[in-house]
């Protein structure tokens, strides 16, 4: 656990990646964190992030299950369209740069998606 000030702490959630060749990465990140911030601070092979979480790349599409899409805030209307341009459904998938970790995905798998 880490502290960000006496009354908030934030907890360690665990997720697993799975890779664009099946290769499953177990890890621990903290809440507030963006699905693509984690994916690169642990060499997720996938996740590239070529505009920095601007959310103007699809660098770094993710795919989850329609549960967990469920609970997440609706993507931007910018963010519908590059997953339309992309070509993936925005039924269970999303930007990594725009999704916020919170203790709720625990035990989530996010599957990594290759757009090239």
């Amino acid at each position: 656990m880490s502290t960000i000030s006496d009354n908030e702490v934030l907890e360690e959630v665990q997720i697993v990646y799975v890779d664009p060749v099946g290769k499953a990465h177990r890890i621990g990140a903290k809440e507030g964190e963006t699905l693509m911030s984690i994916a690169r601070l642990h060499s997720v092979d996938g996740v590239d992030g070529d505009c920095g979480g601007n959310g103007a790349c699809g660098t770094c599409t993710v795919q989850l299950q329609p549960a967990v899409i469920a609970k997440l805030a609706p993507p931007t209307a910018s963010e519908l369209e590059l997953l339309d341009f992309l070509g993936v459904s925005s039924k269970d998938h999303r930007l990594g740069c725009q999704v916020k970790l919170d203790k709720s995905h625990q035990g989530i798998t996010i599957k990594v998606v290759s757009v090239s």
